[in-house]
Formats: C-alpha cells, sequence, structure tokens
C-alpha cells in the first residue's frame, strides 16, 4: 500500500482535501454520500445512530441557499435518510451541508462539502467514472487514488460489500461498514457513488433469486443507496444514469434470475425478467449518449468453472441483446462486469448484425484476492488479462475533439497503468471504429 499521504483534486471553483487516514472504529454517524448526480438534480444519504432531526442545505456558487428540508431518521428505515435535491444548473459547484437538531449525533458532520452536477447532454463534453467490485475495508487507497486520477463518479459492480446472508440486521451492518470505511467515506461525500450487486452481497456464492431472501436483501441495499430509482414496482434494483457524454445501465443480474421463462425465449430461465428486459430495450431507444455502459456484476462471457452465474448460462438473452442492437442500429455500447478477481478484456463479433464489435470490460478485484483460473485463456474472444490485486477501471468519455472518444484504463491502487483501451466514433455517422 502507497504512504497516504495527503493528495487534492479540484473540481470546477472547488478544492477537495483528502488527509492522511488512520484506521479507526465504526463512526457513529456515517455518510453523507452523493448518490445519483445528474444535470439537475442530486441524492444525498446521510446515516445517524439513532433518531435525529437533520437539516439538508444546497448552496449556489454565490452562497444563495437553493434547497433546504429537514428529515426525521427512524428505526424503520435503520436510520437512514436520503434527500432528492432537484432544480440545479449543470455543469455548477455547489456546496451542501447538514444542520442538527437539539441534540446532535457525537462527532455529527457539517460541511460544507461540493456538490458538482453532470455537464450538459446536449453539448461536447467530458466525464470521469470510475468501475470496481469485489471489495473489503482494507485498502482505503484504492480510493484515494480514484480521487487522485479525476473520477467524478464511483460505480460499485457488485460483491461491494461481502455479505453473504438473507438476514436484514446482517445486510443493514455490513452496508454501514462497508460506506464507514476510511478512502470511500470521504471520496463518496464528493463524487456521485451508485451500484449494483452481484452474489456475495445477494445472498452468497453464485446465488439466484429462487435461492434467498430477495425482498429482505433488497429493502437493506435501498435504505443504504441514494439513487433516482431501484428497479420498478416494487422489484429489482436496476437503474441508470447519465454524465455528459455516457450513459449507464446498472442491470440488476439477481433480483429476477431463474424466477421463470425468458421473454426471449419461453423454452428457457430468464435472468433480467420481463419488465427488466422492457426498461432496458427502452432505455436503449432513448437514450442519446454517443456510449453507453451496460454494466453488471457478472461476466459477460462463460466463467471457465463450474458456477453458472454468467451471461453465457442466459445466451439466449445476451444474443437477443445483440439482435435488438442491430435492428436498432444502435452505436457505441459497451459491456461491463466484474465478480471474477481478474481483469479482463474481451472482443464479441455479432458484426454480422450490428456492423461493429461489442467490447467486454472485466474489472476485478478492488480488495487483494485474485483467481487465476479464471482467466478464460480458451476463449478466443479474449484480448488482454491481468491477475493484478487492488484495481480498477478508470472510463473517460469525450466528445470535446473531433470524434467521440472512450477511453478505458485498468489502473491499481498505487497508479500503475495495467492496460488502455480506446474506442472511438466516427462522425458524422456514429459508427465505431476501434482503436487499441
Amino acid at each position: 500500500m502507497e504512504n497516504p499521504t495527503t493528495m487534492m483534486r479540484c473540481l470546477p471553483g472547488l478544492v477537495i482535501v483528502l488527509g492522511t487516514i488512520a484506521a479507526a472504529a465504526e463512526p457513529a454517524v456515517v455518510g453523507p454520500v452523493l448518490g445519483h448526480v445528474d444535470e439537475r438534480t442530486a441524492h444525498v444519504w446521510l446515516r445517524p445512530p439513532a433518531a435525529a432531526e437533520v437539516t439538508l442545505t444546497v448552496r449556489d456558487p454565490a452562497g444563495k441557499t437553493v434547497f433546504e428540508q429537514p428529515q426525521t431518521a427512524s428505526a424503520e428505515r435503520d436510520f437512514c435518510l436520503t434527500w432528492a435535491v432537484a432544480g440545479l444548473e449543470p455543469a455548477t459547484g455547489y456546496a451542501y451541508s447538514l444542520s442538527w437538531g437539539v441534540k446532535p449525533a457525537a462527532g455529527a458532520p457539517r460541511g460544507p462539502w461540493p456538490l458538482v452536477t453532470a455537464p450538459p447532454t446536449d453539448l461536447p463534453g467530458r466525464a470521469c467514472l470510475g468501475f470496481g467490485s469485489c471489495a473489503s475495508e482494507k485498502f482505503p487507497a484504492v480510493w484515494e487514488r480514484m480521487a487522485v486520477e479525476g473520477v467524478e463518479a464511483i460505480v460499485l459492480c457488485g460483491d461491494t460489500p461481502y455479505i453473504n446472508s438473507s438476514d436484514l440486521a446482517t445486510n443493514r451492518q455490513r452496508h454501514r461498514e462497508f460506506l464507514a470505511q476510511p478512502g470511500l467515506a470521504e471520496v463518496s461525500r464528493t463524487r456521485a457513488t451508485l451500484g449494483t450487486w452481484d452474489d456475495h452481497d445477494f445472498g452468497g456464492n453464485d446465488t439466484d433469486a429462487t435461492k434467498v431472501d430477495r425482498e429482505t436483501i433488497r429493502k437493506a441495499f435501498m435504505e443504504y443507496r441514494a439513487q433516482a430509482n431501484f428497479g420498478e414496482d416494487g422489484e429489482g434494483i436496476y437503474t441508470r444514469f447519465r454524465r455528459g457524454p455516457v450513459e449507464v445501465f446498472l442491470i440488476d443480474a439477481r433480483f429476477f434470475s431463474q424466477t421463470g421463462p425468458s421473454p426471449v425465449d419461453p423454452t428457457k430461465k430468464t435472468l433480467l425478467g420481463p419488465r427488466q428486459w422492457e426498461w432496458l430495450k427502452a432505455g436503449l431507444l432513448a437514450s442519446t449518449a454517443p456510449f453507453k455502459v451496460l454494466a453488471t456484476g457478472m461476466v459477460w462471457h462463460d466463467k471457465p468453472n463450474r458456477e453458472k452465474d454468467d451471461w453465457e448460462t442466459y445466451a439466449h438473452e445476451r444474443e437477443a441483446l445483440f439482435d435488438f442492437l442491430a435492428e436498432n442500429k444502435i452505436g457505441g455500447v459497451v459491456l461491463l462486469g466484474g465478480d471474477v478477481h481478474v481483469s479482463l478484456l474481451l472482443e464479441h463479433l455479432p458484426a454480422a448484425r450490428l456492423g461493429y464489435p461489442v467490447f467486454e470490460y472485466i474489472v476485478s478485484p478492488l480488495h487483494d484476492s485474485v483467481i487465476p483460473r479464471l482467466v478464460p485463456t480458451k476463449d478466443k474472444r479474449l484480448l488482454w488479462s491481468a491477475v493484478e490485486p487492488n484495481v480498477f477501471l478508470r472510463m473517460v468519455a469525450d466528445t470535446t475533439g473531433e470524434e467521440p472518444r472512450l477511453t478505458s484504463t485498468w489502473i491499481t491502487m498505487h497508479g500503475q497503468r495495467l492496460h488502455e483501451h480506446v474506442i472511438t466514433l466516427e462522425p458524422p455517422a456514429a459508427r465505431p471504429g476501434v482503436t487499441r
């Protein structure tokens, strides 16, 4: 682990300082955490240790209050609070702070902290995202590195945290411990932090929806995340967000798995379920983002072991997705996953249908446990692999140049660049070309 010396990251009009971090017990208050942030809205999360009234205040660059709302924490939601702030301006630096009632919690944080909205979607812009999966609470430097690398939003792609239980109290405790960990606790106050789940935060290894108490697990997840929505009609946690030139679809590959026939082949079991399948298709059709990232916890290829939690098990839905992209001439799609404790780059070739290759980025683990045997060495689609600990993926979408460009870099917590991959869209037709 690198020496955790003071590091700085500048956002428009604001400076964030991440100081030396020492191991400490779980704080009395967890948060605040920024959740979904787009051009006009922001979600803020906080968990006091007991019932308390807390007011969130947001001020614009001139110091004018643009939002102020008190909320009361209750045991029903494990004292978790979430504010939805609307009416903000794009690409603008705000400051948010907390004020407490008559008897504030010990060590109650007050702020202010910076909150920067996303750039406008109808103009050329740039966005920097950080993706990771399979995390522990032992490596603050991996989160610090994300800050140093300019990550504006963090996407947690499952096993974040490890829980391995359907028990409500256990799920709540593990989410608290995870969000309170040094490093993540600091960067998530100033960067949008969203996520989906994989097997270990959905009941246990290689789990599907028929093996766990999925409603209880979902309840805890919703309490401890500040996302704009969590699935539909009380089911699933899928959601999407746009930041400048890139739109991320956070797909739920657990809640509906094995629960019924597939919407694309009734003779086979579903992964996404009918409602999520329609949501995904509608979102892709509506998206104007040059780049669209389809992120799940699972890998999109055949995992080289006996486990069945991969997209190859549900190849009927993956191939139907490729057909849908081709039929509707949807470009700029990238697949992303985690789970396997190795980092991978694969090239899917539905070219006869789609007209361009679809790349699969696998980034894992954020912690230090690697599994070399899960490199799919016999898969002809494999272009690159690395068996390295403490890795995240830095993804930069940029439309300010002559051609839209998506640059993805696997980076260790020490700053080592393992690999870089670039996708370009060729104007004016915006058909994907590839540069390595």
